[in-house]
């Protein structure tokens, strides 16, 4: 015998005053349970991913902009809300335009290198050699070697007291020069260094892009008696370019994130001439306690790699179009 229920799926005899009816509980999570299985199936599974997400990327990045518009040394009491004096101070202070201006640089300079090196790489890579696989491991080593172990390495061949290029220059100068007191040797060294671990990535885009363009085109190019040169112009080039877009755009995006080889290798010597904008952010949340400043240099970061995703997203678009 079923039991008669009111309109709200509650039994007659429950009054109002009893409180929630477990029975009624059950009853609604099962109807909506029935009506969205598929939804609350796939959110069961993808929520610890997004509980871990916006714990570690959502929240800090609301935290960080919040912290541009207060002043706090990170350490004692509470942030105090000061509008937008740090973002005034950040674009009337010479120094942060310039950290900003010399990531820029060097990021382009790197981004330039590792495009011209990596595709004529890439290029020679593609031709069937002996060992060509051992060669293009070689290529790639850098790239998974720890930025570390590649300051340890740089402190060797820099060292100015017995570093390795110092006695070599030494068997031809009585004064080898200090790289640590230049700002143009310590620039130039950190886009050497830079150029090697990065290169090999730029290298196996560009392969694995002309390992993907059709040999019918070549071969059909090589029947019509196409010239190499009218081959690699025609046929080439544009098969690689959304490849080469690819690595220009993410390129641009990466070269204000130049970091690791300024801190291990430069420390932004001499004189802060190899300074730059993260290094700066670096310095001023760690060293110098000031949070609300680091806060509004990491939002600036944030506003421009955000402009140029856009970017990305649109030039990649209008190329597949």
């Amino acid at each position: 015998m079923s039991m008669k229920t009111n309109k709200k799926g509650l039994p007659l005899h429950v009054k109002k005053h009893e409180g929630v009816n477990p029975l009624f509980i059950k009853q609604r999570f099962l109807r909506f349970y029935r009506r969205h299985r598929d939804g609350v199936v796939a959110y069961s599974l993808l929520a610890p991913v997004l509980i871990y997400f916006a714990i570690f990327s959502v929240f800090p990045v609301l935290f960080v902009i919040y912290l541009s518009f207060t002043e706090w040394n990170g350490l004692m009491g509470f942030p105090q809300w000061i509008g937008l004096r740090n973002f005034r101070a950040f674009f009337t202070d010479l120094d942060y335009v310039m950290t900003l201006v010399r990531a820029g640089i060097y990021g382009f300079i790197i981004l330039f290198l590792n495009m011209i090196i990596g595709f004529l790489t890439a290029l020679l890579l593609n031709m069937k050699i002996k060992g060509s696989s051992v060669i293009r491991t070689i290529w790639y080593l850098p790239v998974i070697v720890p930025f570390s172990v590649v300051a340890q390495m740089a402190s060797i061949i820099l060292n100015p007291v017995d570093g390795v290029i110092k006695n070599i220059m030494l068997l031809f100068t009585d004064k080898p020069i200090v790289f640590q007191q230049s700002a143009y040797w310590m620039s130039f060294w950190l886009i050497v260094i830079s150029v090697w671990k990065g290169v090999g990535h730029t290298v196996i885009i560009y392969l694995a892009g002309l390992q993907n363009i059709d040999m019918s085109l070549y071969e059909a190019a090589q029947v019509d008696g196409a010239s190499g040169f009218r081959i690699f112009k025609n046929i080439t080039l544009p098969c690689l370019r959304p490849i080469t877009m690819f690595v220009l755009i993410t390129g641009t995006i990466n070269s204000f994130l130049i970091f690791e080889p300024v801190q291990l290798i430069t420390q932004g010597g001499p004189h802060g001439a190899t300074n730059t904008i993260l290094f700066r952010i670096f310095q001023d949340a760690f060293k110098n306690f000031d949070m609300g400043m680091a806060g509004a240099s990491s939002v600036v970061v944030l506003i421009i790699t955000l402009i140029l995703s856009i970017n990305q997203y649109r030039v990649s678009q209008r190329s597949i179009v």
